[in-house]
């Protein structure tokens, strides 16, 4: 955007974006089970493509409200059909590797995308120049998915109504139950990615040099962390372990980073921890992601991954308006710090409530 936003104007449009996805990502989700993946698919890069080139050359706040209204559509059509695509192809024996994998390739777009953005800006590039990329990146996969991509769906719902197959979703309480595991480590993602920016330019004294070796040990340490983890939850045939384990790093890495002088990270040794919590975090996603596949149905895959979407959009509201409110009542510490602990302690506790979803068969074999 042209202009700065205020505080408040971030997390606005921090809301607006999983508004937006929240309203549109049933219909979504449950319309690819009727049609198939791949129209939608593409349909959802080009969507992004221009909301990424109209930000850009947005002038004033409320043109920014409405395009970050239009990334919301792209992201609820995009999410639903990716994850349908890995679920459709997929087994209990690879689900927790797959879905590792899926999360890679967002990691590098969400938080290596979100890293790579906040270096880029700390050295001098025009905010313009990073949307307009981002828009042609867009625009050249939705090209890619048209020409490369194959149909995953292979059950024909075309007869089946789609608010039939939101109903059946709904009703099943083992869905119900993530709840309470998923808005709120989803808002600790919001939270951090609405913060983050702030906390590093207002409160630690850091080259970019530092900057890019942060984030550096965070990801790669993650990126590995995903696939070792993804690995072990298929080969040991358990989730709830490994969800657990990733929500308690994710959840110490998320308080260092708030409540931590950055310097002392060095002058300390406390650097160490970083990447170690990093590869602990990196637990959580695909063991969460093949949960969810191990509970759904062939039939009603898209609409799960469109409950799921939901459980990320209320997450990525939840997240950015109670940072703002703990950070404007506490700052860093206790604001964010507490903030952060009551988030985990609550997803950590909703896990004693899931039940295992992999087959006993399975897990025999």
């Amino acid at each position: 955007m042209a202009g700065a936003l205020t505080d408040w104007g971030v997390a606005v449009v921090l809301v607006i974006y999983p508004i937006a996805e929240l309203s549109t990502v049933s219909f979504f989700g449950s319309y690819s089970d009727k049609i198939g993946r791949k129209p939608i698919l593409a349909a959802s890069l080009f969507i992004t493509a221009t909301a990424a080139f109209l930000f850009g050359v947005a002038h004033v706040e409320i043109l920014a409200f409405i395009f970050a209204g239009l990334f919301g559509i792209g992201a609820a059509s995009k999410v639903t059909t990716t994850l349908s695509m890995i679920a459709d192809c997929s087994s209990e024996d690879n689900r927790a590797r797959l879905m590792g994998y899926y999360d890679l390739s967002t990691l590098m777009g969400l938080a290596g995308g979100f890293g790579l953005g906040i270096i880029l800006l700390e050295l001098g590039f025009a905010p313009n120049l990073l949307l307009f990329t981002a828009a042609g990146a867009c625009a050249l996969a939705g090209v890619l998915t048209l020409i490369l991509i194959k149909e995953t769906r292979v059950i024909s719902q075309e007869e089946v109504s789609i608010m039939e197959l939101l109903k059946e979703v709904a009703r099943d309480r083992r869905i119900q139950k993530m709840l309470p595991v998923y808005i709120p480590i989803i808002s600790l993602y919001g939270l951090v990615i609405s913060k983050t920016k702030k906390i590093v330019e207002e409160y630690f004294d850091i080259t970019a040099t530092d900057l890019i070796l942060l984030f550096a040990m965070l990801g790669i340490s993650l990126v590995v962390g995903i696939i070792i983890m993804g690995h072990l939850s298929d080969r040991m045939r358990v989730r709830r372990p490994f969800i657990v384990v990733g929500l308690i790093g994710f959840g110490a890495l998320s308080y260092m980073l708030v409540a931590v002088p950055f310097d002392s990270l060095w002058t300390n040794g406390l650097w160490i921890l970083l990447p170690i919590l990093g590869f602990i975090a990196g637990a959580f996603p695909p063991a969460a992601m093949a949960y969810l596949t191990d509970i759904s149905s062939a039939e009603a895959r898209g609409s799960t991954m469109g409950v799921y979407s939901i459980f990320f959009g209320s997450g990525m509201i939840i997240g950015p308006l109670a940072g703002q409110f703990a950070y404007a009542m506490g700052g860093l510490f206790p604001g964010l710090a507490v903030l952060v602990i009551a988030l985990i302690a609550i997803a950590c506790i909703g896990t004693y409530f899931l039940e295992e979803a992999v087959p006993t068969s399975e897990k025999e074999i």
